[in-house]
């Protein structure tokens, strides 16, 4: 199940007449890229471009998208339309990701859940400034303790994932969570994805467990607004910046907790000169 497909609750969409389409069965999110029978991926990439916006910008960002995108399958009314979104990250004892040490510099793999109980999926992403690659494999809640293990099956849909943590010697450091509405759809002939995140929170956990993320102070004081599209940002997009004044802000929730927390001394984060992308 694909956190970004419709397929899962029936839904179908089609041409809104206005030079957009909102989602159809099967559509998922630009970052989205599967590797083939023999494992390699095609050259193609995607963008994700970030903005901190307040709720002010965050209304009129929604007004003009209204029925040119569409909200994702996992809307639920009861929360504004939003729903929960639970990342495991990890990171080395050295904290090589975070420090963007070499060799450990654009990836990140993450267990992440949407929903309280939705689906749960092992996932690396691949950053290389805005440009952006995702890999990702469905398991099963209740299998996520499994990766504590030395070895696993060849044939378990996380092995690949398994094999990574192993050979860069990643263990969970935290849990991170937010509330996310997201929006999708084609624009210019492309998938097209736009996400608002609120509420971004986290806990130091050092298990294998997705489990939630009580209340607790926010990490940001504004709203993490994404825009993802594939080849050029659409001009439905380049509108909204231009028309707004928008500036894109470089942003990680998982450094942002890892300063937060103190889990890394903050001269030798000067020293590293790591920025918050």
């Amino acid at each position: 199940m694909s956190d970004l497909s419709d397929s899962a609750t029936g839904a179908a969409f089609g041409p809104s007449g206005n030079g957009y389409v909102t989602p159809a069965s099967g559509l998922e999110s630009p970052s989205l890229f599967a590797p083939s029978a023999n494992g390699a991926t095609d050259a193609a990439t995607a963008y994700e471009v970030k903005f901190l916006l307040t709720e002010e910008q965050v209304r009129e960002v929604i007004a003009r998208v209204t029925g040119k995108l569409a909200l994702d399958a996992y809307a639920d009314p009861a929360m504004g339309n939003a729903y929960c979104t639970t990342s495991i990250y990890t990171d080395t004892p050295n904290f090589d990701v975070f420090y963007r040490t070499q060799g450990y510099n654009r990836d990140k793999f993450r267990v992440r859940r949407y929903g309280l109980n939705g689906p749960v999926f092992v996932e690396r992403k691949s950053k290389n400034g805005d440009k952006v690659r995702k890999h990702r494999a469905p398991i099963n809640a209740n299998e996520v303790s499994d990766l504590a293990a030395l070895s696993l099956t060849s044939e378990w849909a996380g092995e690949w994932f398994h094999s990574q943590l192993i050979q860069k010697q990643l263990k969970p450091v935290c849990r991170v969570a937010y509330e996310r509405v997201a929006y999708l759809g084609t624009a210019d002939g492309g998938t097209v994805r736009l996400t608002f995140d609120r509420n971004v929170r986290g806990v130091v956990a050092t298990e294998w467990a997705i489990e939630q993320v009580g209340e607790g102070a926010p990490l940001l004081d504004r709203v993490v607004c994404e825009f993802k599209f594939r080849v050029a940002m659409p001009a439905l997009f380049k509108g909204i910046v231009v028309d707004l004044g928008l500036t894109p802000t470089p942003v990680s929730k998982y450094r942002t907790f890892v300063r937060a927390a103190g889990l890394v001394p903050a001269i030798a984060e000067q020293a590293s000169g790591v920025a918050n992308g």
